[in-house]
């Protein structure tokens, strides 16, 4: 009987370690650039992002109050921006080896047309999502692993016509690990059945 108990604790206690936090390392909402105001062509011909790099075509800097197409997110990035080239943006950061959460909000274009936007990271995708003209702005994530250190990114990849998908509170997170009191509660059960296990012998 003792030892179905302690085995009952010990599957008790791996179950429990499974909802364990995860840790936000990297996170931008956009509404701190540019003094809060909305620009075209923002990260190539006008200003810089304090944490990102464009790396391809150009994006624009839009929302709160200008061109916003999503009243009430502040600003947000357009990622196909005014030059007719579709756009994609790199973290200025790298970020080590290990498993990771990504989430962030994205929002169909509002010109009629289908989009797709890529998400690299280390110059590999981890996800590739598709949206059409007016689907709302929603919070999606990537789970993944990464066996070496690297930047994010998030490029379209479709022909540049001024305005494309919309990306909005980007968050990158440590995967989740149990924690320390559950471990804890996990050792003392494997421990016990162990004593069990040699008192009988």
């Amino acid at each position: 009987m003792l030892k179905k108990l302690i085995l009952a604790g010990v599957v008790a206690a791996a179950a429990y370690a499974a909802p364990a936090s995860a840790a936000p390392i990297f996170s931008d909402d956009f509404n701190g650039e540019n003094g809060g105001t909305g620009v075209l062509n923002y990260g190539t011909s006008t200003g810089s992002f304090a944490n990102w790099t464009v790396t391809q075509g150009s994006v624009d800097l839009i929302g709160n109050g200008y061109f916003d197409f999503y009243p009430g997110n502040g600003l947000y990035v357009d990622m196909d921006g005014s030059t007719g080239q579709s756009g994609g943006s790199t973290t200025n950061a790298t970020f080590g080896a290990g498993s990771y959460l990504l989430t962030f909000d994205l929002g169909g274009s509002t010109r009629g047309e289908t989009n797709t936007v890529i998400v690299q990271f280390d110059g590999n995708t981890i996800g590739s999502f598709t949206l059409n003209s007016g689907d709302p702005l929603t919070a999606e994530s990537i789970s993944f692993s990464s066996a070496t250190s690297g930047k994010l990114a998030f490029i379209q990849t479709n022909q540049g016509d001024n305005m494309g998908l919309i990306l909005d509170n980007v968050q990158l997170s440590t995967a989740a690990v149990p924690e320390p009191m559950t471990l804890s509660l996990f050792g003392a059960g494997l421990a016990a059945m162990s004593l069990r296990r040699r008192k009988k012998a």
